[in-house]
Parts: C-alpha cells; sequence; structure tokens
C-alpha cells in the first residue's frame, strides 16, 4: 500500500515539473534558441532574491551562452533574449548583470549596458 502512495507522488511531482517546464518554455521568445542554457540552468539563481552564488551547472550554461554572443549581432540578440524574457520568467535584472562576475566570465560587452541600457 506504502509503494502505491510513494509512486502517485512521484508520477504527481513529475507531472508537475513537465508542466512548469512546458510554460516556461512557451514564455521564452524565439531570439533565446541559443541561449537556452543560460535561461534554463540559472533560473533558480536569476529569481532569487537571497545572495546565494550560481551553481556549478548554472555557470556552465552561461558560459556556453555567453560563447555564443561571439560578434556583434549575436551580442543583440543575448540582450533582446535577456530583456525580452526577463519579465516573463521573473528574472532579477541585478542578478543578470552580476552572473558573469559571479561565475568567473569574463565578457567582451557590459551586462548592465545590455540588461539596464
Amino acid at each position: 500500500m506504502g509503494e502505491k502512495k510513494v509512486f502517485g507522488v512521484v508520477v504527481l511531482v513529475m507531472a508537475y515539473g513537465l508542466t512548469v517546464t512546458t510554460l516556461i518554455t512557451a514564455q521564452v521568445p524565439s531570439t533565446c534558441n541559443e541561449y537556452e542554457p543560460l535561461l534554463f540552468q540559472c533560473v533558480s539563481y536569476l529569481v532569487s532574491s537571497y545572495s546565494n552564488p550560481p551553481t556549478p551547472r548554472c555557470c556552465d550554461g552561461a558560459r556556453v551562452a555567453f560563447q555564443r554572443a561571439n560578434n556583434d549581432e549575436a551580442i543583440k540578440n543575448l540582450c533582446s533574449c535577456l530583456v525580452d524574457a526577463g519579465p516573463y520568467l521573473n528574472f532579477r535584472p541585478d542578478n543578470l548583470v552580476h552572473l558573469p562576475a559571479a561565475c568567473n566570465i569574463q565578457l567582451s560587452f557590459s551586462m548592465d549596458r545590455c540588461i539596464i541600457g
């Protein structure tokens, strides 16, 4: 009997996770396709109001996304993606600005200017 309850809870949690992931994916503009590693692997850091450091997985995703922003047009696309997706995903602008430094990633552009203007 206990195994059925545990299995039911596991199925419920999996269904909830799938629903949340689907909603988040639907809210991300198509301009963000190249930058999904940053968006999805860093979501807990980017929405947090606490000063917890980003996870290694987040920093890996951020590194991949920032490496893809390797020319003026790609940087413009990344900035547009973050500005457009941020409000839908409840990202804190300060967390976006501080992410590169928190992950020890050197950028060829200013995240502050990218996010805040």
